[in-house]
């Protein structure tokens, strides 16, 4: 029996590495989906805590208890959320109900089109005495069906969220109790050190991301709220809260919010040209906000590539389902800017980063020129 040489071993070593790595990554995958009704609450309270952690601590320097700072933050949340779902319901319940009659006006209108269109071109090439109107048949979609669907999921959501606040407040008011649990157990002075300045880091830089973003939306949304009043579309404040909240789904969103927007318009404005106006306002502020603001005000280490995002938006649908579209591109941000902070991880970062070819000349300046003016 031929002895085994130090190549062998250590290409052996190497082969099992990856297969443990894969099996590791196999696991973690499966307990996402398998577990996802437990962590799902975990995970957005944790996304709740990183955003207002920040905060808390700097409150506590002035004497303000963390159970206080938590519980006053997520006071203002319920009570937003309370007041935009008692804003919302009435509108929202009576696209419901009268979902049937929209759908049947909007196709009317595409038919009563189609219809003008083929009568037009059978008038420019035969004479009118032998025109016929070709008669359009309709199929019945499935919008009441899912309209009806999204009416029954709100029971499951605001189960959800209650074990969402409850854990969100436990974390923000243990403090820094988790830190201090991890310095204990890491052996050296300098793995302490190298530890608590990776996790303050990456906890600012994702809450400062949260923050951000949700700022941005919020911009787009009053955006299109105004605009829409101006041209006169129906609750208008209703749309804005729409385009905040699909703002929030990377491509996906700002899609739906085009399409029912032009859905609406169609049937609400006689004119066809007149109806185009309200897409194309929505669209107007959504490219606005997608190449221009964005890119300038978050930094390039907070910035993902758009393959990534595309992916995890499907791993995370596939997992969790709606409630996985939420949290697809906070997971993904806080995955690279961890990595970003780590050496032997630094390659993962750059491959979720956008490519610095496109970037370079945009985002670093931008950073640069926030931090000038911070300094001055």
């Amino acid at each position: 029996m031929v002895d085994a040489t130090p190549e062998d071993s250590a290409a052996f070593l190497r082969q099992s590495r990856t297969a443990l790595t894969g099996i590791f990554i196999l696991c973690i995958v499966a307990a996402i989906y398998l577990a996802r009704d437990f962590l799902m609450p975990v995970v957005f309270a944790f996304f709740i805590a990183l955003t207002f952690r920040p905060t808390v601590r700097k409150l506590a320097r002035y004497n303000v208890p963390s159970w206080a700072a938590a519980s006053g933050f997520l006071a203002v949340l319920v009570l937003l959320s309370v007041t935009v779902a008692y804003l919302a319901s009435g509108p929202i319940a009576g696209w419901i109900a009268d979902a049937p009659q929209i759908q049947r006006t909007f196709m009317q209108k595409i038919g009563s089109g189609l219809v003008n269109f083929t009568q037009n071109i059978q008038d420019a090439t035969t004479p009118a005495k032998d025109a016929k109107v070709q008669e359009v048949v309709l199929r019945q979609s499935a919008l009441p069906e899912l309209l009806a669907l999204a009416a029954n999921y709100p029971a499951y959501f605001f189960i959800n969220l209650a074990g969402t606040l409850v854990i969100a407040i436990f974390l923000m008011a243990s403090g820094d109790l988790f830190y201090e649990k991890l310095v204990r157990v890491l052996p050296t002075l300098t793995d302490k050190k190298n530890a608590l300045r990776i996790v303050h880091d990456v906890e600012r830089e994702v809450s400062v991301y949260l923050l951000t973003v949700t700022a941005i939306n919020a911009g787009v949304g009053v955006a299109v709220g105004i605009s829409f009043q101006f041209l006169g579309m129906p609750t208008a404040y209703l749309w804005a809260l729409l385009a905040f909240v699909l703002n929030f789904i990377p491509y996906i969103g700002p899609i739906i919010g085009l399409a029912l927007s032009g859905l609406v318009s169609i049937v609400v404005f006689d004119s066809l040209g007149y109806a185009l106006l309200a897409p194309l306002a929505y669209l107007v502020w959504i490219g606005i906000e997608s190449q221009i603001v964005g890119p300038q005000v978050l930094s390039r280490r907070l910035q993902v590539n758009s393959v990534a995002i595309l992916i995890a938006l499907a791993f995370w649908v596939w997992a969790w389902g709606i409630p996985g579209v939420a949290v697809a591109v906070p997971v993904l941000v806080t995955i690279r800017v961890f990595c970003s902070h780590l050496e032997s991880l630094k390659g993962v970062g750059e491959f979720l980063g956008e490519s610095s070819s496109l970037n370079a000349g945009q985002a670093e300046p931008a950073a640069g020129g926030i931090q000038s003016q911070s300094t001055s």
